[in-house]
């Protein structure tokens, strides 16, 4: 069993130590490992549903991390790509983030690639054939 050590608030500490005199738990340790589980099985949960991947992912870009954005949309991606049923609509959802997400980036060359991508499984789409022009556009200007 792998042991960790932490330092918590005091104020924390003795919420801690409340539970413990109030019955609930035998220990500090059974406390802390029961929320540890509860934690990591509700992430492990969250971390398969690319709806809520989407959403991870703008928050982390509206966090000024676009690099864990695009882990999160990456993962969405892939999971929404796995699905028996797909949802077009909430697939351009997830481009489109992506590629705001790589023009933040400077990435644009891999932006456009990922439109082209998208442009093969939604063809007649406008939205994306109006982000492949302006890119295009923007790269022919220089």
């Amino acid at each position: 069993m792998v042991k960790v050590t932490v330092e918590i608030p005091s104020e924390l500490g003795r919420q801690i130590e409340r539970i413990v005199r109030d019955g609930w738990f035998p220990d500090q340790e059974s406390i802390v490992r029961e929320s540890l589980q509860q934690f990591v099985e509700a992430k492990s949960f969250l971390g398969d549903s690319p709806r809520m991947l989407h959403r991870f992912a703008a928050d982390s870009l509206n966090e000024s991390k676009p690099d864990v954005a695009l882990k999160f949309l990456d993962r969405a991606i892939s999971l929404n790509a796995a699905d028996k049923l797909h949802d077009l609509n909430f697939y351009q959802t997830l481009i489109e983030l992506r590629v705001q997400v790589l023009l933040v980036l400077g990435r644009e060359d891999e932006a456009v690639a990922t439109l082209e991508e998208a442009r093969e499984l939604l063809p007649n789409n406008p939205t994306i054939a109006r982000w492949l022009e302006r890119l295009n556009r923007k790269r022919a200007a220089g």
